[in-house]
C-alpha cells in the first residue's frame, strides 16, 4: 500500500514542476510622452470694402508685438513669438476658400461727387465711377441701392429733384454695364442727410454726392 502511494506522489511531481515553469508574462514599457508642438494661430488682415486703410496690433502672451497694416498681411502667433508676412488676394482666398464661401455677402459702399446745381460728375468722380461700375459688374448677382444727395444751397423741392436726377444717372450707368434694372433701387434725399453739416444756403462740395450701396 505504501508503494502505491509513493508511486502516485512521484508521478505528480513532474506535472507540478512543469506547471510552475511557465514563462513570465511580458509587461510593456510605460508609454513615452511625446511633447506636443506649440499651438499657433494665424491672423489675416482683409481689405476694407470701401478701400479705406485699416490696421491691427497683435501681441502674443509671451511678449513682442506686430502691426498688420497692409491688406492680406498675416501674423502667425505662438505663445512665445509672432511672425509676419504679406500674401496676395489669390493666395489667401485659395487657402481659406471654405471660410470665404461661408461668409455672408459683404456690403460695399462707394461715393461719387457732382458739380454744383446739376447732375454732372466732377472729373475725379467720373473716372472713379468707371472703376466702381467695373467692380460691381463682376459680382454674380449684386443688389444695388443708389442714393442721391445735395448740399444745403436751394429749396427743398429743387434739391429733391436734383438728388433724384443724380441717382438716376448712376442707375442708368449701372444698367449699361449689365446690371439688371430690377436689382437697382434709386432714391433722392435732397439736403436731408448732409455728409458735412452746414447752415442752410451753404454750398459744400462733399454734400453733392451719390452713395452706391452694394450687397
Amino acid at each position: 500500500m505504501n508503494k502505491v502511494v509513493s508511486r502516485i506522489g512521484s508521478a505528480l511531481i513532474p506535472f507540478i514542476l512543469v506547471a510552475c515553469a511557465a514563462p513570465p508574462v511580458a509587461v510593456p514599457p510605460p508609454p513615452v510622452a511625446v511633447p506636443k508642438p506649440p499651438r499657433s494661430d494665424r491672423i489675416v488682415l482683409l481689405p476694407q470694402a470701401d478701400g479705406s486703410p485699416s490696421a491691427v496690433v497683435v501681441r502674443p502672451m509671451g511678449g513682442g508685438e506686430a502691426v498688420l497694416s497692409e491688406p492680406y498681411a498675416t501674423a502667425t502667433v505662438t505663445t512665445t513669438s509672432v511672425q509676419t508676412s504679406v500674401g496676395t488676394a489669390g493666395d489667401i482666398e485659395t487657402r481659406y476658400k471654405s471660410l470665404f464661401d461661408a461668409m455672408p455677402a459683404q456690403r460695399r459702399s462707394y461715393t461719387v461727387y457732382f458739380e454744383i446745381g446739376g447732375d454732372r460728375l466732377t472729373p475725379d468722380s467720373a473716372r472713379r465711377l468707371d472703376e466702381i461700375l467695373a467692380e460691381v459688374a463682376k459680382l454674380p448677382a449684386p443688389e444695388v441701392q443708389v442714393v442721391g444727395h445735395t448740399d444745403a444751397l436751394g429749396t427743398d423741392s429743387v434739391n429733391d429733384e436734383i438728388s433724384m436726377q443724380r441717382a438716376r444717372i448712376v442707375r442708368l450707368r449701372l444698367i449699361e454695364r449689365g446690371i439688371k434694372p430690377e436689382r437697382i433701387g434709386a432714391t433722392g434725399r435732397g439736403k436731408r442727410e448732409l455728409l458735412v453739416p452746414t447752415r442752410d444756403g451753404v454750398a459744400e462740395p462733399r454734400n453733392r454726392r451719390v452713395e452706391i450701396q452694394v450687397r
